[in-house]
């Protein structure tokens, strides 16, 4: 079992640093297969192909991401920004893999059903991350049935967080072929809404 998680680490990597120089599109699994010194029956192996094989390793790199991204919002001085800059960051983040990974609309738009069917167990790390900064925000106060659950309230700022990424893309897909859509707005509605949020929760009591 040790032997067979180490391969496909070391597949893992290898199709990371082809996916990072070549691009999506251009990176072959002949491509991977060099770099992780396999051929391809034995890629085969351990994925169905190249878009299984895309997939983990934007998952793999996107856990990363995020575990040091929490690490990095406790240094924060309080539980308000923490909250804005791990929500902004996020999504800075999905846009720095399109371009690192020179992902098309095209290509995005097959891949990301499937992207969001397995980063269920991310985001439920992501949910439990955001509820405890939320949770000081939440406590003390006079009415605590008037506020929802700080997991509750972590799900719906996320939710509202990635349908404003989606809506992003799917106008991307409608406006110009092929070219990489314009997260600022989608930025700046994130925190409009968090801000409001965080507002009713300060104003509340």
């Amino acid at each position: 079992m040790a032997k067979r998680t180490d391969r496909r680490l070391q597949i893992l990597s290898a199709a990371s640093a082809c996916f990072a120089r070549f691009g999506y599109a251009k990176t072959t699994l002949e491509d991977i297969g060099r770099a992780a010194q396999l051929n391809k029956a034995s890629l085969y192996y351990y994925f169905p192909g190249k878009d299984e094989l895309f997939i983990a390793v934007v998952l793999q790199e996107s856990a990363a991401f995020m575990e040091a991204l929490a690490e990095q919002v406790r240094h924060l001085s309080t539980p308000a920004a923490q909250v804005r800059h791990y929500l902004a960051e996020r999504l800075r983040y999905y846009r720095q893999v399109l371009t690192q990974h020179q992902l098309s609309l095209d290509a995005l738009q097959v891949l990301e059903p499937r992207f969001d069917q397995l980063y269920a167990e991310v985001l439920e790390r992501e949910i439990a991350f955001l509820a405890e900064l939320l949770s000081p925000l939440l406590a003390g106060k006079a009415r605590p049935d008037a506020l929802p659950e700080p997991r509750h309230l972590a799900r719906l700022l996320l939710s509202a967080a990635d349908a404003l990424k989606h809506e992003t893309v799917r106008q991307g897909q409608t406006q110009q072929l092929n070219a990489l859509p314009d997260f600022s707005a989608a930025e700046a509605d994130t925190l409009l809404l968090t801000d409001l949020v965080l507002a009713g929760i300060a104003a509340s009591s």
